[in-house]
């Protein structure tokens, strides 16, 4: 069985300054897909939710997606490409780039795996060079959005099974693994990790990072990113 070295990112808050579904939500209210204010009462509510019980994926992605429903892929993957020049490229951390290039360049098997919905993933990691990239996948039919999401999710315990199934599929075993996230919900696949690496940690990941005596690590965004976005 071959034996791989894994480095594995988790996307939102991690590699990026923010959260690319949040950012989408406010380019579809900008686009006038949604009706604003009854979108942001209800995205409000689930993050207050998710700050004090956890995150309803099933609801979140029920609110999310239900804009998409019958749009066609081509219409959707026009704003997401914007998006991704206007908003999300520019949020993307210096450091974060430089360790996904010093991971490439020791011949790590790079990994991209999100809770995101997989048509903001796909492309945000194909622009930062990893080959395989896994989101919350989101139904097709006929060339148009189903407004549902279908297969794997990639939240919690979810990473783990997507890391499990890569290596099953390619018939390999992870001989060491870096696995880079932001937030405690990512705790199952940062325990599998041989080397868990808490990057931007939030409070919770923060306490369970000094704990298990998990070294932190911050990455900061240089001032005039966010400064070019707010007038993309």
């Amino acid at each position: 069985m071959e034996k791989l070295t894994l480095a594995i990112f988790d996307l939102d808050h991690t590699l990026l300054a923010g959260d690319c579904s949040a950012l989408w939500s406010e380019r579809m209210q900008q686009l006038g897909w949604v009706d604003s204010a009854e979108f942001r009462a209800q995205h409000t509510k689930l993050m207050a939710d998710y700050h004090e019980r956890g995150l309803d994926m099933a609801a979140y992605l029920q609110l999310t997606l239900a804009p998409l429903a019958g749009r066609p892929v081509a219409e959707v993957s026009a704003a997401v490409e914007q998006l991704l020049h206007d908003s999300l490229l520019p949020r993307v951390y210096e450091e974060g780039r430089e360790l996904i290039a010093a991971h490439r360049s020791a011949g790590h098997e790079l990994l991209l795996i999100s809770a995101s919905e997989e048509f903001l993933v796909e492309p945000l990691g194909r622009a930062l060079g990893f080959t395989h990239v896994y989101g919350v996948p989101c139904g097709r039919k006929e060339g148009r959005f189903t407004g549902a999401s279908e297969g794997l999710m990639t939240y919690a315990e979810g990473k783990v099974t997507c890391v499990e199934r890569w290596l099953a599929e390619r018939g390999a075993c992870a001989e060491r693994s870096y696995f880079y996230s932001d937030s405690h919900n990512d705790l199952p696949l940062l325990r599998w990790a041989s080397d868990p690496r808490p990057t931007n940690p939030n409070p919770r990941l923060t306490d369970e990072a000094l704990r298990a005596g998990w070294k932190c690590r911050h990455l900061r965004l240089h001032p005039t990113a966010l400064q070019e976005t707010a007038h993309a």
